[in-house]
């Protein structure tokens, strides 16, 4: 439903009324203008051709997934020849080893960001000498030109 509804916004179309606050990030409210969209009918027409491609699907329906009335005619859909079915649910504290990986990804992250101000700085005040040297430069240029106009006069 989220992917729907970003594609839905990336194309131009928009909900007047925006987020509601009965909405959830498993199952956001649609409230466009377009019936299409709004009675789950792409959604349906996604569902359909999708087992018809033999690709990599992830269902990111939380209740949907967790509730076994809502998610076997879901799984009935994609073959079992075709398709390998993993559930994965991962509720708790996440394990030591996976922290450490995470935070070592977003440190790199902020390192990275970190290192590109800092040579965009550098390279923002090497030009502001550039510039100032070459200011001085014609200042002097200029005191020399005045110099000899009035040793011509």
């Amino acid at each position: 439903d989220r992917a729907i509804l970003n594609w839905a916004s990336q194309s131009g179309i928009f909900r007047p009324k925006g987020h509601s606050a009965k909405s959830s990030h498993d199952k956001p409210d649609k409230n466009f203008q377009v019936t299409e969209l709004n009675d789950d009918s792409i959604r349906k027409a996604v569902y359909s051709i999708a087992p018809l491609q033999a690709r990599n699907y992830i269902v990111m329906e939380v209740k949907g997934n967790l509730m076994k009335d809502e998610r076997k005619p879901l799984l009935e859909r994609f073959s079992s020849s075709t398709f390998k079915k993993i559930a994965c649910v991962v509720v708790g504290e996440p394990p030591v080893e996976f922290k450490k990986y995470s935070q070592k990804l977003i440190l790199q992250q902020k390192q990275e960001a970190s290192d590109k101000l800092f040579q965009a700085k550098k390279l923002e005040e090497k030009r502001k000498k550039m510039m100032e040297k070459k200011a001085k430069e014609l200042e002097k240029l200029k005191k020399k030109a005045e110099k000899e106009k009035k040793q011509k006069e």
